[in-house]
């Protein structure tokens, strides 16, 4: 997801972050030399070597920052203790993206924003289909990726209400997208 087509999109979804932040997956840091308007990012990842890459692009930022080798299914940190928490094509990979949604609720305060753009389910039944087929192969070399999740769905389910959303288009007709910002219920 480093390509140069997808800063575009990285830039529109992370214009609506603000306060105190909570980036679930920030992988090699891609996302953090483009936060404006934030007051400390706190860069979730549980990969080591992930996290020593994005240390080198976090090295100019001008607000504060903290990694966290962890990952999103049990959050370090208190109850409504965050603004806005910001997935990047992460929630789409993870084991238990029920759990992580939940985990993301209790660590946003009230009012609090979810900001994200996530690989999932297409609203085309045949092409949905078809990725329902093909998923629990691709999953294995694509970091997990879960092309067929109902990612609205999910959501919503967990207790957000969405504020908006979009479908930016990727080159592939099995790869949809969902962006948007949700809050917290």
């Amino acid at each position: 997801m480093s390509a140069d087509e997808f800063e575009p999109i990285r830039r529109e979804v992370l214009a609506d972050a603000r306060g105190t932040v909570v980036e679930i997956g920030v992988g090699p840091g891609y996302n953090l030399p483009i936060y404006t308007n934030v007051t400390k990012v706190y860069a979730l990842e549980p990969s080591k070597e992930l996290v020593e890459i994005a240390k080198g692009r976090a090295q100019s930022l001008s607000f504060p920052f903290e990694f966290l080798v962890t990952g999103a299914e049990e959050i370090p940190l208190a109850d409504a203790s965050v603004d806005t928490v910001v997935s990047t094509w992460t929630l789409c990979s993870v084991t238990d993206p029920e759990k992580v949604l939940s985990e993301i609720r209790r660590v946003l305060r009230a009012g609090g924003k979810f900001i994200f753009v996530e690989h999932g389910a297409t609203h085309i039944a045949f092409l949905h289909g078809i990725q329902r087929i093909l998923t629990p192969i691709t999953k294995h070399f694509t970091g997990n990726c879960h092309y067929d999740r109902k990612m609205q769905e999910l959501i919503t389910g967990a207790g957000f209400t969405i504020e908006k959303m979009s479908h930016p288009k990727e080159k592939s007709l099995l790869i949809y997208n969902y962006q948007g910002v949700a809050t917290k219920v």
